[in-house]
């Protein structure tokens, strides 16, 4: 007899089996194991199964119990991949990209699901967790109120990995207005890496979201028999949120390039300011020096050497030139 299980006591033990659920079509699942999934014929019911891939049980059954075409088979287990989707005989494939929430993860280093799906089975393979996944489960599992069909999962994975996009995006966007808040009486040395972050987390995050978007818009063109219109519209939801997250991404990066100038152009403010002072100061001590250098030669003729108001008449006299120069340099409005 089947026993139900809540999606939070599931864990990787059954040699790559994740977790996999049997649909009811009412917004419902309940749990299977690797016996269950073998013996699942169509008529069962949609099906949907989660696998590691770094797990040998996961190649086996993909090559000897799936029944997937050579092609989809490959595409499932690469490592590196690109968001893409096209269509073969085993239904829809999709490569897509979610923002990594892992513990200690950054968000521009998106995990990558793989996803075939057809009418009435979804398969999902993960190299990394991935949170959206284990959220669905719980919706048909805990909440019992989940996707009724394959199709339906796999759009609602779609838009779960699309909105969870939206939190990484804004993010940046607050990033972007402290470090321009702090552009005024902040450490500029700070905020130019805090402002290199920004820029290689928004590069991070716009490799992938692009091609995704490209990929989403991909399914208008190619739509399967079995995606109905509802579903149709909400994967065309989804492909113009990712086009407005581009679009948001190449305005932080403007953003970025803009306050990377401001402090290029306050350091060099700051720099020619420095540079002005010690200007100042040359120019001022320059003809002083020239005079206490021409008093200071040693060779006979030298007036007031043997004069013992000599000392105190030439101090006099560069304190002369000294406001001299400063009324000289206050005309010419140098300072």
């Amino acid at each position: 007899m089947h026993v139900e299980i809540s999606s939070d006591m599931i864990s990787l033990h059954d040699n790559g089996l994740v977790f996999a659920c049997l649909l009811d079509g009412k917004g419902c699942a309940r749990t299977l194991d690797w016996s269950d999934v073998a013996q699942w014929t169509p008529a069962d019911g949609p099906l949907w199964v989660h696998l590691e891939r770094s797990a040998e049980g996961t190649a086996n059954w993909l090559a000897n119990e799936a029944d997937l075409s050579d092609l989809t088979l490959r595409i499932l287990l690469e490592v590196e991949t690109r968001p893409r989707v096209f269509s073969s005989d085993d239904g829809l494939i999709a490569i897509l990209r979610g923002v990594n929430l892992n513990a200690g993860a950054n968000p521009d280093d998106m995990v990558a699901i793989r996803m075939c799906v057809s009418e009435n089975r979804l398969i999902t393979v993960r190299y990394r967790p991935l949170m959206t996944p284990r959220d669905m489960l719980s919706e048909l599992v805990d909440k019992r109120k989940g996707a009724r069909s394959a199709p339906e999962l796999f759009v609602k994975l779609t838009e779960r990995l699309t909105e969870r996009m939206n939190s990484a995006v804004v993010d940046l966007d607050e990033k972007l207005d402290t470090i321009e808040i702090q552009l005024d009486d902040g450490d500029l040395t700070l905020i130019r890496r805090q402002l290199t972050e920004v820029r290689q987390t928004a590069a991070g995050l716009r490799r992938y979201i692009g091609p995704q978007r490209e990929a989403l818009a991909r399914i208008q063109i190619e739509r399967p028999v079995w995606l109905d219109t509802n579903l149709n519209l909400l994967l065309r939801e989804s492909a113009d949120k990712l086009q407005r997250y581009v679009e948001e991404l190449d305005a932080a990066r403007e953003r970025a390039m803009v306050v990377r100038d401001e402090i290029s152009n306050q350091l060099a403010e700051g720099m020619n300011r420095r540079m002005y002072a010690l200007a100042l100061v040359a120019g001022i001590f320059l003809p002083l020096g020239f005079l206490t250098g021409l008093l200071g030669i040693n060779v006979g003729g030298m007036p007031g050497v043997d004069n013992s108001w000599a000392f105190w008449v030439t101090c006099l006299m560069l304190g002369g030139v000294f406001l001299g120069e400063l009324y000289l340099f206050r005309r010419l409005k140098w300072f």
